[in-house]
């Protein structure tokens, strides 16, 4: 056994089993036997790599976003929450129209992290929890057109496009020429692909590196999607830039561009997106 590892896991043992009233610095170096110096820089280490919070009262607790989100959030995905919620929140009361922040999986799925509903009586929602298909939602277009062509190729020789509407993409030819146009613009959209009378726009979010790690959502019903399309693009590609720009800091380094072909790492339901 690995006796760094074991103590990280029995910290975050720890942690999960006493999240509603947390543990202080002492009670986890106490119960440890290890110094309190040691057990703050395990802790500062677990804090900045969002897998623990430190609450006004002093006490540790686990990334509350473990408890909120289907599946697994820590370290990458946890960071890129914590930044990317109060843009989300902002860009809802701006545009009134219900926002997405969504990856990858490593089957080339949409995974949505987190949305802020619109406060409209008449709005787009759906739930988070269930993995969609990306060719057919402006959150996976956009995240696929970065990836190299390999990894496209075989996303769409392993692919069954099914035709949701008479506006989904349902052709490799369709979907490339799509790709292709949303990665020289910079934004996907999706009009009345997956569902009739729901559309949206998405734009990339890069990280550290010039790679894609999520993309942003601006949702609507499609006649208000209409009248403020033009508005709504640039809303979402100025919140996806402010949120890339915070991530790549958080990092620890200054994003640089892509070069078209470089492999992209990827992060680790239906709805138009």
């Amino acid at each position: 056994m690995v006796k760094s590892a074991e103590r990280v896991l029995d910290v975050l043992e720890m942690l999960s089993l006493e999240q509603h009233r947390g543990l202080r610095l002492t009670d986890i170096a106490e119960r440890l036997a290890m110094p309190k110096s040691s057990a703050t820089m395990l802790l500062r280490t677990l804090e900045a790599r969002c897998y623990a919070t430190r609450g006004a009262d002093g006490r540790y607790r686990l990334q509350e976003l473990f408890l909120e989100t289907p599946g697994w959030i820590g370290g990458q995905s946890a960071r890129l929450l914590h930044l990317a919620r109060p843009v989300m929140a902002a860009l809802v009361e701006r545009t009134r129209e219900t926002c997405f922040l969504g990856v990858l999986t490593p089957g080339l799925e949409v995974r949505v992290l987190h949305k802020v509903v619109s406060p409209r009586e008449v709005r787009y929602d759906t739930d988070i929890g269930a993995l969609r298909p990306a060719y057919c939602t402006s959150i996976g277009r956009i995240q696929l057109a970065f990836l190299p062509e390999r990894q496209v190729a075989d996303y769409l020789a392993e692919t069954t496009l099914e035709r949701f509407t008479e506006n989904t993409l349902a052709t490799p030819e369709a979907l490339r020429a799509d790709l292709a146009a949303s990665r020289e613009r910079g934004y996907a959209e999706s009009m009345d692909a997956r569902e009739i009378g729901a559309s949206g726009v998405s734009a990339p979010i890069f990280g550290r590196d010039g790679e894609v790690v999520a993309a942003l959502n601006l949702s609507a019903v499609t006649q208000r999607f209409l009248q403020q399309q033009a508005e709504m693009r640039a809303a979402v590609i100025e919140a996806a830039e402010t949120i890339g720009e915070a991530y790549a800091s958080a990092a620890g380094a200054r994003r640089q561009p892509r070069e078209q072909g470089e492999p992209v790492p990827l992060a680790t339901g239906p709805g138009p997106l």
